[in-house]
């Protein structure tokens, strides 16, 4: 009887170890420090990383609670060794919101996906990886970093 307990214990056990892989909503990045209006509740984007080349897939969704109008710029830059090293300025509403089937002006709760293929560049360096923080300059809505 008590071998048979043992066994039973032994994969109870076994059964709720196992681990179980946490969503990060954000793929890594977290909120800035201060207070801003706009909030980001999922930053999703496959493949991660980033394959130059390859079709992208961006999952964005949150909070607008201040208006994103029309020409708003989603601002990407990479800095390495303190030192920037490239420089995107983005139509939020172009690159983002059109694609995903939507318009602007977005207020409230918003959820786009939508894709594309970053191109190669000659200065591009290679068998890197690239880690980036998202900052938008001006007026800041919202900001995440890596």
């Amino acid at each position: 009887m008590n071998n048979l307990f043992v066994i039973f214990l032994i994969f109870v056990t076994l059964a709720s170890s196992t681990p179980i892989r946490r969503q990060d909503t954000l793929s890594g990045f977290k909120p800035c420090k201060g207070n801003f209006p706009n909030e980001f509740t999922t930053y999703i984007y496959t493949p991660n990383p980033i394959i130059i080349g390859q079709e992208t897939t961006v999952h964005i969704a949150g909070k607008a609670t201040v208006t994103i109008e029309n020409g708003a710029l989603f601002k990407f830059m990479g800095f390495y060794e303190n030192k920037q090293i490239f420089h995107y300025d983005i139509n939020f509403c172009e690159a983002i919101v059109e694609p995903s089937g939507f318009k602007c002006p977005v207020k409230d709760n918003f959820d786009f996906i939508t894709k594309f293929s970053p191109d190669s560049d000659s200065s591009d360096p290679k068998n890197t990886i690239e880690e980036n923080d998202i900052k938008i300059i001006g007026k800041i809505l919202n900001n995440i970093k890596l």
